[in-house]
């Protein structure tokens, strides 16, 4: 896939530093639990989408993919954010250069890193952009019932149980605790969650908040 220039009118990253200080922010992952949740309340919070979230929410404040092959399997959805964040070289939205898999940046001016998930990905850019508390949905890594994702099975996600899943938690590990010690609360209210060391929250807490 040929990437095409970013329009003129698309903003740089450098518009972004610290928008949203010491605000509050909901990350809508892409685990089977996302669907379990009413989520018209998120109509009046700031929210970040990840991937294919949209097809259950499309009413997020930002958009996060790294994900090639979703440009082409969903360009429409993509093209509906409000505001892109994806890596150089991909057909459109706000660019990002690739630093490497392992480290958190504080300047996404110069690069961010991907974590091997988005959710690591989107956490630097809600701590680029000034929040003091980042609330996750659907941060599962698992599976449930045979289901990869709140949309269904995903054939390329099915042996993420051993493959990938142990890696992306033992980075947004990682990603936590650099956030922690910036003073960003980080909470995690996905029920199926297998990540242990991130502070819970019930979604129904998280909203009344």
């Amino acid at each position: 896939m040929s990437a095409q220039p970013v329009a003129a009118t698309t903003p740089g990253i450098e518009s972004f530093r610290g928008l949203h200080r010491g605000k509050r922010v909901f990350i809508l992952a892409s685990g089977p639990s996302l669907r379990d949740h009413d989520l018209s309340p998120l109509r009046r919070r700031l929210t970040i989408g990840l991937n294919r979230s949209p097809l259950i929410w499309p009413e997020t404040h930002y958009h996060c993919t790294m994900d090639e092959r979703l440009f082409a399997e969903h360009p429409d959805v993509l093209r509906a954010a409000r505001y892109l964040f994806t890596l150089e070289d991909r057909p459109f939205g706000i660019p990002l250069r690739l630093l490497g898999a392992e480290g958190f940046s504080l300047d996404l001016c110069r690069g961010i890193y991907s974590g091997y998930t988005v959710a690591y990905f989107a956490l630097q850019v809600a701590v680029y952009m000034g929040f003091s508390e980042v609330i996750y949905l659907g941060l599962d890594l698992c599976h449930r019932d045979g289901q990869t994702h709140f949309f269904g099975n995903d054939f390329r996600s099915r042996d993420h149980e051993s493959t990938e899943f142990p890696r992306m938690a033992r980075m947004m590990l990682r990603g936590v605790e650099a956030a922690t010690g910036l003073g960003v609360r980080v909470l995690n209210a996905s029920p199926l969650s297998t990540l242990d060391g991130i502070e819970r929250i019930t979604y129904a807490d998280a909203i009344a908040l």
